[in-house]
């Protein structure tokens, strides 16, 4: 170990070792759920530590799980100095890019299961064929014995050190008191099965692996300045040397040096840094960084798998994640009951002076079998999860959604394709040519990924006008962006980003005007704060979303829509799939759909889940109970979601939701399963005197048995089948054509004081640019 002096932490940290083995160790840490800059002294200090070869910090969980050289000495106690030396305020900031030779994890493979298995298998056959008649017989099964349950009396010892009892005290005394009594074969089998439990669940984390989230979709695209000239290029693309614009919802995709713009940015995927950081000329910035606002030009000096996150990545295949409320809460029952389970026995010794009987109460061990049996059940899920094209992030937004009861959709670009077609441009400033005008969008908007932005740089494409260069540039996430092009200041936005710059704009007029009648997404242009023009999109109807709400809605989940645009296109996409009136709620701001989600949760009564593809949609993900994306979302939805939906189409939001209440019903099973057999042998061996070998098989042998019942998921499930449903239309023109305007109208953006007084003022126009 390097020899490290500390200053004495203020308090104690309390921690509790949950699970052991030689070479690894999960660590429960509940400080680690509320300090973030303990969890980053905490990896920084064990990164140090010559006999660490890995650790995996899990902050939602609490959860620390360290890999070691196995021959280290004391190396819990060694963890416990650093658990609570990181506490120290004193200790200046240690925390910043993990080493790479502390994250090298080595995959499970055959040889691991034969380490893992050797031990306890040849332990079994000298216990089980050695003649009894062999000289000095009780000696050499003893050593046996101690040899392979030697893991669990040093976890146990341990465990006594901090004053904390867990299931391997009652272990270890089941095992030392069958031994004197000469029953050598039992606690020998116990150990067996057990480390064969352990196995088959790490085979199952094995074939996770390879599914791991990059942060980068090495599809996306970037304004690249190579060679004196600017080029769209994708992520898989770029070259060392290559400068690449990267604007406010995008992640910087090389590690780099910022050669201009100014910008403040977050590190959180690849360090963990939540924190917002400014970024200037002359800095460096990582791949991954997300840009929060403003606009730089990186030069690219590391791409692709050269970056610290491409490396990472290619080292991080690796169990998910799997720390769940009901695996917790099943360990924290289990623990509670070692006291109770001692006292059983020296009640039922004092009764009846059968040191046989009393001994039984010492093998209530549920908590390990659940402890093994929902691990393998959710690995298995994660494992299966890609095949019906989504990606999990953990296993706890795996439980999370199994019991989802409502779910938010954004609209555009969730419930529409992301492609939109500019369908109108009206001139309103007399001798202002449309060639002018597109080459100020195509300007302003060249660097943002959003439907809008899609739509004009196709539609200025397409007649000839490439964007220029610009200063200046803004852009408000819901609203729009401004910038200034040769010397006008274009602003381009809902009317409510025109009235907030001051810009003299009609409400009347415009919610009259023919386009908005015909259900046309808006987007006002301005220059030098007058209202110049007027550009109108549609965004067509994922032909998937009315046959993906109709399945949730049998499910008796409850789904809403919400969005910037104004009222006639929302209630259009509404009504093409499927949402009631009063699931229909418009001209939100980003803040406004925070305020919602906080009201449909109802104190945390209800499991809420956001659906959504756009930089502003991240604060609505980020609040809510879940947070879901597709494929093709922006970098800061895919960093921030908790569910990824793999081929960028909405059915997947059905399987993923399939698959997780299977996965649930799996594990109540499985409960089953442990718990029953568990307490049924421990009363069979007080009334019954149960011989131990067979309680061993009926215990162990259940707890294999949920194992393999976790794994049916990789066999047996398959996709559900979702029920084909059209988009429902009322006019040949299309979706977005329906003529609302003979209808009575109404507005269903009003739900309560809790949303602001500035997004109700306005109910029919804003859009989402």
């Amino acid at each position: 170990m390097t020899a490290t002096t500390f200053s004495p932490p203020p308090a104690k940290v309390y921690y509790e070792v949950v699970h052991h083995l030689p070479g690894r160790v999960r660590l429960r840490i509940p400080r680690l759920q509320y300090d973030d800059r303990y969890g980053r002294q905490l990896q920084a200090l064990f990164v140090q530590e010559e006999s660490v070869q890995q650790i995996r910090l899990n902050l939602a969980a609490a959860s620390l799980i360290i890999r070691y050289h196995p021959e280290a000495h004391h190396p819990l106690h060694r963890f416990g100095q650093l658990i609570q030396a990181a506490a120290d305020e004193h200790l200046p900031p240690l925390a910043g890019m993990l080493p790479i030779d502390k994250l090298v994890y080595s995959p499970w493979n055959a040889s691991d299961f034969i380490e893992k298995m050797a031990l306890p298998t040849l332990a079994l056959a000298i216990v089980a064929l050695l003649p009894v008649q062999t000289p000095f017989y009780p000696a050499i099964v003893a050593t046996v014995i101690v040899a392979v349950a030697l893991p669990t009396f040093q976890e146990a010892l341990e465990n006594l050190e901090h004053r904390h009892l867990n299931v391997t005290q009652l272990e270890s005394l089941w095992t030392i008191l069958h031994t004197l009594q000469g029953e050598y074969l039992a606690p020998v089998l116990a150990a067996f099965m057990n480390r064969l439990g352990e196995a088959l669940r790490d085979m199952t984390a094995q074939g996770g692996e390879k599914q791991v989230f990059d942060p980068l979709d090495q599809q996306r695209t970037y304004w690249v300045e190579r060679g004196g000239t600017r080029q769209n290029v994708s992520v898989g693309e770029l070259q060392v040397g290559d400068r690449v614009i990267v604007a406010a919802g995008s992640a910087v995709p090389v590690d780099g040096t910022v050669l201009w713009g100014s910008a403040v940015i977050q590190r959180q995927f690849l360090t963990g840094e939540s924190d917002l950081l400014p970024c200037e000329p002359g800095q460096t910035v990582l791949a991954s960084s997300l840009v929060v606002r403003g606009q730089i030009c990186v030069v690219a000096q590391a791409v692709g798998e050269e970056t610290q996150v491409g490396k990472t990545l290619q080292l991080a295949r690796q169990a998910p994640q799997l720390d769940t409320r009901i695996q917790n809460y099943a360990e924290e029952i289990s623990n509670q009951a070692i006291l109770p389970a001692m006292g059983v026995a020296a009640i039922v010794y004092g009764a009846t002076l059968d040191a046989h009987r009393a001994i039984a109460p010492l093998q209530l061990d549920f908590g390990s079998g659940i402890g093994i049996a929902i691990p393998t059940a959710i690995l298995a899920a994660l494992t299966h999860a890609p095949h019906v094209g989504v990606y999990f992030r953990n296993g706890r937004a795996l439980e999370l959604l199994s019991r989802v009861n409502v779910i938010v959709f954004d609209k555009t670009g969730t419930l529409t394709e992301v492609k939109g077609t500019i369908v109108g441009v009206n001139l309103l400033k007399p001798g202002l040519s449309e060639q002018t005008l597109l080459y100020w969008l195509a300007t302003v908007e060249q660097s943002i990924n959003h439907p809008f932005a899609l739509a004009i740089l196709e539609y200025a494409a397409e007649r000839g006008i490439e964007g220029g260069t610009y200063s200046d540039w803004v852009y408000e996430p819901g609203k729009g962006v401004a910038a200034t092009v040769e010397g006008q200041d274009i602003l381009v936005g809902t009317p409510q980003l025109m009235r907030d710059r001051q810009v003299p704009i009609d409400l009347d007029e415009l919610r009259t005007h023919e386009g908005v009648l015909w259900n046309r997404s808006l987007v006002c242009v301005a220059c030098n704060r007058e209202l110049v023009a007027l550009v109108f999109y549609s965004n067509p109807v994922r032909s998937e979303a009315a046959s993906v709400i109709a399945a949730l809605q049998q499910r008796h989940i409850e789904c809403y829509m919400v969005t910037g645009d104004h009222h006639e296109v929302a209630n259009a996409v509404g009504y093409a799939t499927g949402f009631r009136p009063g699931q229909i709620y418009t001209n939100m701001l980003p803040e406004d759909k925070v305020a919602l989600l906080e009201k449909f949760k109802n104190g945390g009564e209800k499991v809420v889940a956001y659906v959504g593809e756009g930089f502003n949609d991240t604060a609505a993900m980020a609040y809510a109970d879940i947070s879901i994306t597709l494929s093709d979302g922006s970098d800061a939805a895919r960093q921030t979601a908790d569910l990824i939906l793999m081929n960028n189409r909405l059915e997947g939001l059905v399987q993923a939701i399939a698959l997780s209440q299977e996965v649930m019903h799996i594990i109540n099973q499985n409960i089953a399963l442990v718990v029953i057999p568990n307490v049924s042998v421990v009363l069979a061996g007080v009334f019954l005197s149960l011989h131990p070998v067979i309680a061993v098989l009926i215990s162990n042998g259940a707890t294999l048995l949920a194992e393999l019942n976790s794994l049916r998921i990789l066999t047996d499930y398959r996709p559900v089948k979702i029920e084909r449903k059209c988009s429902r239309s009322r006019s040949q023109a299309g979706v977005l054509d329906i003529p609302w305007k003979k209808r009575p109208r109404r507005s269903f953006d009003h739900f309560g004081s809790q949303l602001s007084s500035q997004s109700l003022s306005n109910s029919h126009l804003p859009s989402e640019p």
